[in-house]
């Protein structure tokens, strides 16, 4: 006669099996920064293309709705504007001040505004829907004035 064992069934709390799952989804899940263009909450005009940014943060007049739309360079993180510098407009920091400074004394027009505060920044575009600037995403969540037209930038990890 042949005897078949019965396979011992493996038991494990409930706090271990959570404690692991938990673990696998920290370590799979990826956090990355992105990068968002935004503006009053009351602007409804549809995403700009990469050039029109780029032409705009330059001090070349983009409109929307027959209203010059109005560029401010968010100087409050050093972080988010360099990769503004770089992957948005793709010049380096000196080289983006020689351009607008050219464009300045040549046309006769006011440089793009920039703005080192962030309240002070979010002030600004609260107080124009033709406003625009460009900030970490997670700073635009936070204040319900504000709407992100489109995320310029995101990291890869």
């Amino acid at each position: 006669m042949i005897f078949i064992s019965q396979p011992k069934s493996i038991t494990i709390p409930i706090t271990q099996l959570i404690t692991l799952l938990l673990s696998i989804f920290l370590c799979c899940s990826v956090y990355s920064k992105e990068l968002a263009l935004v503006s009053s909450i009351n602007a409804n005009y549809e995403a700009l293309s990469s050039f029109e940014v780029r032409k705009i943060f330059l001090g070349y007049p983009i409109k929307r709705e027959n209203t010059q739309l109005i560029a401010i360079r968010n100087k409050s993180d050093e972080t988010s504007y360099q990769i503004f510098l770089q992957k948005v407009i793709h010049l380096s920091a000196r080289n983006y001040e020689r351009r607008l400074m050219s464009k300045t004394f040549r046309t006769g027009t006011p440089t793009v505004l920039e703005i080192s505060s962030l309240p002070k920044l979010k002030d600004k575009l609260h107080s124009n829907k033709f406003n625009i600037s460009v900030m970490w995403l997670e700073d635009a969540q936070l204040d319900n004035k504000l709407k992100v037209i489109q995320i310029l930038w995101k990291e890869t990890k």
